[in-house]
């Protein structure tokens, strides 16, 4: 089968689908934001290789080494369950519909199930391509529906192995479910995708209220974090209490943010609260760093970078190396106010401004300078003097 046949982002996609239970179940106003990312779009790459078995259309060694794992992984937990695949009735890509308490049906697609030749028990296995923290199956709101969905369309089955494969955290993290736990599975799900239910329509008549939301560190992935009224309370809460009387007395709308008369108090908040959020960044980096574990956080290092301490050689390094002059200081990067300060660090008292001033003038009167794009910023009335 050619993976090009294979296309899993024309996927349908339920409106509360298994993936979103966890985001529902901490705040049932949550929406995830539409698009893509490299990291998901690599996901899918993945995802749709091991589907066909041909790693051909994989883009870099990274997947093909994450490819190999997972295929490792999956006969691992094909071993636990069943001794291996002989005789295993084994779906791929597997949709399942979940039946809920009064609600219309929702759906989900499980990347492995399978069962025994008997069919009294079943492994169901999802692959996991990325970084972040996965829960185990028993505490986890995709496992648990998929499960679901599986007690639901197989009668047959008695008992179910879960498998989480997450090759680059955790190798593989299983967890069992009893058909006598279907019921519960139902009712708490039912209940997530009912709060949802009733909540989620709110945003779009703007009578979503501070008590249907609750604020958390999931708000960055949700389309409405710009308007809620919990994470905008939150902040707020926080901005008043860091700077006392800088914000006008009385409550402070959130939601409204077309209103320009809200928008620039929530500026304001804003800013105080991103001074107060570098500075508790910078702390929680500093103390990572010093070999400090913080729970539920991971040090990443973003790379360092190369501070060039000497330009002058380096310019001649890159002539040795056979670049011109006129190639190297194409791409040589000159600031026009840093070589304005030179030139009036070495100008005699009471001539400087004046000689940067020149410098600047014929600069741009040869015109080996242009405007560039004006930056702008936003500052209380009240402290412009």
């Amino acid at each position: 089968m050619n993976p090009g046949t294979v296309n899993h982002t024309d996927r349908a996609h339920a409106e509360f689908s298994p993936s979103a239970l966890k985001y529902l179940h901490g705040c049932p106003g949550f929406h995830g934001n539409d698009g893509s990312s490299a990291a998901a779009d690599m996901g899918t790459r993945i995802h749709e290789a091991l589907e066909v078995r041909d790693p051909s259309a994989l883009q870099s060694e990274e997947e093909v080494a994450i490819y190999d794992q997972l295929l490792i992984d999956e006969q691992e937990v094909f071993d636990y369950v069943f001794g291996g695949t002989k005789g295993v009735l084994i779906a791929r890509e597997k949709r399942l519909t979940l039946d809920l308490d009064a609600l219309s049906p929702t759906f989900g697609t499980v990347d492995i199930m399978a069962t025994d030749p008997f069919g009294g028990v079943a492994l169901v296995a999802d692959y996991k391509t990325g970084i972040s923290h996965i829960d185990p199956p028993r505490e986890n709101w995709q496992a648990m529906a998929y499960t679901l969905g599986v007690f639901q369309t197989y009668p047959n089955i008695k008992l179910i192995h879960f498998a989480f494969l997450v090759p680059r955290n955790g190798g593989v993290i299983t967890g069992s479910f009893d058909r006598a736990e279907m019921p519960t599975l139902r009712d708490q799900i039912s209940a997530v995708v009912r709060n949802a239910e009733q909540t989620r329509p709110k945003w779009a008549t703007n009578s979503i209220d501070i008590d249907d939301v609750t604020p958390s560190h999931n708000c960055r992935f949700c389309r409405h974090e710009e308007r809620c009224p919990a994470l905008g309370a939150v902040c707020v809460e926080i901005a008043q209490r860091s700077k006392p009387g800088i914000l006008p007395p009385g409550p402070i709308r959130s939601t409204d943010v077309e209103d320009p008369a809200v928008l620039s108090q929530l500026y304001m908040v804003a800013r105080i609260v991103e001074d107060w959020a570098s500075a508790i960044k910078f702390k929680a980096v500093t103390l990572a760093v010093s070999g400090v574990e913080l729970p539920g956080l991971r040090l990443k290092s973003m790379g360092t970078p190369m501070v060039v301490v000497d330009n002058v050689n380096l310019a001649n390094l890159a002539q040795r190396h056979g670049l011109s002059v006129d190639e190297i200081m194409e791409n040589a990067t000159l600031r026009l106010n840093k070589l304005s300060g030179a030139l009036s660090a070495k100008a005699p008292r009471g001539q400087k401004g004046h000689v940067a001033d020149r410098f600047q003038a014929d600069a741009a009167e040869l015109g080996v300078v242009a405007e560039g794009k004006t930056k702008y910023t936003l500052t209380p009335t009240d402290t412009e003097k």
